[in-house]
């Protein structure tokens, strides 16, 4: 069965038009100090419609160069976009590339990894909404088609070294290398529009510029080279524990926008291969979204009277200690986390999820899907990182330094692991999505 299947896109520039912080590195004081690329959201809306007018089925994916999507606005927003436009919440995707190179439009972090940028998330808002309206006006039919391939751009960053984990380059721990495209093409011929999926945390460059880093950088190089209005998106995987490839001797080295623009364009090369090669036809099905609602349990919860201790603290503990005291429901035994799995085609699925998912997860959905479902990390909010009940043992950045970072009360469990891979291949099982 192939569904008649529209597509609408749309693109809007979303950089900041005055001086901001930036988000995703501690290192970075200030506002910043120019554009080194400038920043987009991207639209992508489908839409089915049976012999009734009533009957019609919508999803939708919006990509933006930002580190996340705030989680208290997404929920908030997908209400709006549901009571206006008839989109299922769960058929809504609001994916952030996770470029750190953006203003920081959550409110869950320390300021330490950005200030909350109130005007930023005002323009987000604004811009996805006129472009969610610039898609319905462009909708066209479309067919679709697949192909893979694989980029070499980045590398697992946990290492042990002197008995602890630290953040160096592995070369021993495989990791996700595939790029799978997807073109969606005009009853004409022509290509409306691209998505390419890859996983790797976009963190080129730590300078204190405005960076969409390689994911702009490749999204654009894509756009350019296939031109006719084409609009060419990006969808990040499960890249918790993945980085870009920048080493010097043993050790990842600073990167700068040079290096953001080579992996973006080393990225583009690959996508750009992939569609001049043959690809696989898909079959549109008739879209369906559904979700499952977890708990990912933490290890322990902080005494009141430690918070109160910790609050006069100048740095990150008083930092942590005031925000949970100001934001007293953070402190309960588990964490909600809800997954969701949309289909588009027979063979393409996507599932997002909010959190920093490391690189196991991803392989887990591409594994108990039989490759017919894309991870989607970084969508719809984000609660800081997920790891593996191995990685909770080791500890290390993703497991422990970065708990207090995102305002999490404390790490969370071995027992997050079991709960989460359960969800997954439940909910591909209850959507007949398991091969």
């Amino acid at each position: 069965m192939n569904v008649r299947t529209m597509l609408g896109t749309a693109k809007a520039d979303i950089t900041p038009p005055e001086p901001l912080p930036l988000a995703g590195f501690g290192s970075r004081t200030g506002s910043f100090e120019g554009v080194a690329q400038r920043l987009a959201l991207r639209v992508f809306l489908f839409k089915q419609e049976g012999e009734h007018p009533s009957d019609k089925r919508m999803m939708l994916l919006a990509e933006a160069d930002i580190l996340q999507w705030p989680s208290d606005k997404s929920a908030e927003w997908s209400r709006t976009i549901q009571e206006r436009w008839g989109i299922e919440r769960d058929a809504v995707i609001l994916q952030a590339s996770h470029t750190h190179g953006a203003p920081q439009t959550g409110t869950n972090c320390l300021p330490i990894v950005g200030q909350y940028a109130p005007t930023f998330v005002e323009l987000l808002e604004t811009s996805l909404f006129a472009s969610i309206m610039h898609a319905f006006a462009n909708l066209v039919p479309v067919s679709a088609e697949i192909g893979r391939g694989e980029c070499g751009i980045g590398i697992h960053r946990r290492r042990m070294h002197g008995g602890h984990i630290e953040m160096l380059p592995n070369h021993d721990t495989p990791i996700d290398r595939e790029v799978t495209v997807i073109r969606f093409r005009t009853e004409e011929g022509s290509t409306k529009a691209v998505l390419f999926h890859y996983t790797c945390h976009p963190t080129s460059s730590a300078e204190n510029l405005v960076t969409a880093d390689y994911p702009g950088a490749a999204m654009e190089a894509v756009e350019a080279s296939l031109g006719e209005g084409v609009i060419a998106g990006f969808m990040q995987g499960c890249c918790g524990d993945i980085r870009p490839a920048l080493i010097a001797g043993d050790r990842f080295r600073p990167g700068t926008d040079q290096d953001s623009r080579r992996l973006g364009h080393e990225l583009a090369a690959e996508v750009l291969r992939i569609l001049e090669s043959p690809m696989e036809k898909l079959a549109f099905v008739p879209i369906e979204a559904t979700g499952v609602d977890l708990e990912l349990p933490f290890q322990y919860l902080p005494a009141a009277g430690e918070l109160a201790n910790l609050q006069e603290d100048i740095g990150v503990d008083g930092d942590w200690s005031r925000h949970l005291l100001a934001n007293p429901e953070l402190l309960q035994p588990a964490m909600p986390f809800r997954i969701t799995l949309v289909h588009l085609a027979d063979r393409l699925s996507f599932m997002a999820m909010g959190g920093e998912m490391v690189n196991a997860y991803g392989e887990a959905i591409k594994r108990l899907s039989g490759g017919t479902a894309l991870p989607l990390a970084y969508s719809n909010g984000l609660i800081g990182y997920v790891p593996t009940a191995s990685q909770i043992r080791e500890g290390g950045y993703e497991a422990a330094g970065s708990v207090k970072y995102f305002g999490l009360p404390a790490p969370f469990a071995e027992a997050a692991e079991g709960n989460l891979t359960e969800g997954i291949a439940g909910l591909l099982e209850t959507a007949g999505r398991r091969p």
